[in-house]
């Protein structure tokens, strides 16, 4: 399975967090394409399952969510008023949007008053979200209702993507973390056919971006011995210096995580596997939560030894997120040797902190 059909596949679905279902039931194709045993939980959660001759349990999860906002209020001339979860407010003002009805998607742009128009000493600033709304053609609040539009309907850009530079880059809208869930796909494909003593469970989690709450249940059901969230991290990029992001570049390879968050003697084996296997690599010191699926992966249960393995990106939660597709290839080598690695080690000497 190539990495921009995998891509371009889901980012064509919208999945803001708590309507993740149209892209569950993409995945949950794609995994039983790949022979994985799949399950959804009651959070949403696509599991895929491969069964090994013996232990450790193995959980790889990315999110599948993304941001985008929440059709709010309604008025009578058919504008329609949301609530943002996740974009820069200086972004939106002008952006085309999808909205996601009942009757199918409909194309919008979101309004504000002209700059023109505005006060001359308001002219510099934001305008705020609630001085603005989604514009779709329509003459009323009962137009809008006829289109299929209700109270509670989410919203997203709309959702493209494109291959920039030499087609080893991609630009598209929630890359974060649809790359991170291609990235799993990708190493399960790699390791069909191969005989395993681990069991892994590939996990598209859900509402990570609104309290990390897909991981939550989903390791506390799993009980996984290894926890491994992939997902994105900031990149160099116009006007952000390597200082600011500690040297992170698209097309460096994976950034591997390094911080109390996450289990030291993993974090070493995931780098020597690098090493070992020529795949470059870049090391993000973290120093606390690292707001993604590792936080709540770590603190399950007992604890689990966990790791967090991120694809640069640039312009994170805007329309127009910018990855390298090498780098989203190589964490899917990454994962399938770190599964295969497991077959050949005292796994639980490399669990032991002390």
């Amino acid at each position: 399975m190539e990495i921009k059909e995998i891509l371009l596949n889901l980012i064509k679905t919208p999945s803001v967090s708590g309507f993740e279902e149209n892209t569950a039931k993409k995945i949950m194709k794609i995994y039983g394409e790949l022979g994985l045993e799949v399950e959804v939980d009651v959070m949403g959660n696509v599991i895929g399952k491969r069964i090994g001759r013996d232990e450790p349990k193995i959980m790889f999860a990315a999110h599948m969510d993304q941001i985008g906002l929440i059709i709010s209020y309604i008025d009578k001339n058919g504008y329609l008023y949301f609530k943002p979860r996740g974009f820069d407010r200086r972004i939106l003002y002008g952006m085309k949007v999808m909205v996601h009805g009942s009757r199918g998607s409909i194309i919008g742009v979101i309004g504000a008053k002209p700059a023109h128009l505005v006060k001359p000493e308001e002219r510099d600033k934001a305008v705020k979200v609630e001085e603005m709304a989604i514009d779709i053609g329509a003459e009323s609040k009962d137009e809008v209702l006829e289109m299929g539009i209700n109270l509670g309907a989410i919203a997203t850009p709309i959702l493209e993507a494109y291959l920039l530079g030499k087609g080893d880059k991609m630009m598209g809208v929630g890359l974060d973390d649809k790359a991170g869930v291609a990235s799993i796909i990708r190493a399960i494909d790699l390791l069909k056919g191969e005989e395993l003593s681990s069991t892994v469970y590939a996990v598209a989690t859900t509402q990570e971006e609104v309290g990390l709450r897909g991981a939550v249940t989903a390791t506390y059901n799993i009980h996984p011995h290894i926890g491994i969230a992939i997902d994105v991290t900031h990149a160099s990029s116009y006007n952000v210096s390597e200082k600011r992001v500690s040297g992170i570049r698209i097309g460096g390879g994976p950034a591997i995580g390094v911080g109390p968050n996450f289990h030291p003697k993993l974090t070493e084996l995931i780098m020597d596997i690098c090493k070992s296997e020529n795949i470059p690599y870049q090391v993000e010191p973290i120093l606390g939560a690292s707001g993604t699926d590792a936080w709540a992966i770590q603190v399950s249960r007992g604890g689990v030894a966990t790791a967090l393995i991120s694809i640069p990106l640039r312009y994170m939660h805007s329309p127009g997120e910018v990855i390298s597709i090498v780098d989203v290839e190589n964490i899917g080598k990454l994962l399938a040797e770190i599964v295969r690695r497991f077959n050949e080690v005292e796994w639980r000497k490399i669990l032991r902190r002390i």
